[in-house]
């Protein structure tokens, strides 16, 4: 028992030798010939520090109150947030004003279709129900209305 304690432990011993043995030629690799190791890129870069970049501005980091922000100062010495800059001369990447749920309500579609208005009404208790409101005045409930007539 007290010689296979022995062997494990020479054996723990040599794999961890090998093992930085093995780090520590890897890092001589990544290493440039100014004896610094290059950083991995992870994930992509930021798109407005690139398009700052790409129009010519220089692309600086500044500390504000509530964090770091990115600002483009560009050839003219203005200085413009990096997001800002970005969004006023690419209107076709930020996204458009499209609804959150791809599918219309259909009891409010039907409202409409039948010459009515689709409102929102809260109750006594705060709870918002879909009504549909004619031109006469009378309101009725969207979905009572879309079974009843569908």
């Amino acid at each position: 028992m007290k010689n296979l304690k022995i062997v494990v432990s020479v054996f723990m011993i040599a794999a961890s030798i090998v093992g930085m043995a093995a780090a520590k030629k890897s890092v001589r690799k990544n290493s440039t010939k100014k004896g610094t190791t290059k950083s991995p890129v992870i994930g992509m870069a930021n798109p407005a520090s690139t398009y700052c970049v790409q129009k010519g501005g220089e692309s600086i980091i500044v500390k504000g109150k509530d964090g770091e922000y990115g600002v483009c100062k560009l050839k003219d010495g203005t200085a413009v947030e990096e997001w800002e800059y970005y969004r006023q001369n690419n209107p076709d990447s930020t996204s458009k004003n499209e609804p959150v749920i791809g599918m219309p309500n259909p009891a409010s579609v039907f409202c409409e279709k039948h010459g009515g208005k689709s409102i929102n009404v809260k109750d006594k208790d705060g709870n918002e129900a879909g009504k549909c409101q004619f031109k006469d005045g009378t309101k009725v409930d969207e979905w009572h209305y879309y079974r009843e007539n569908n």
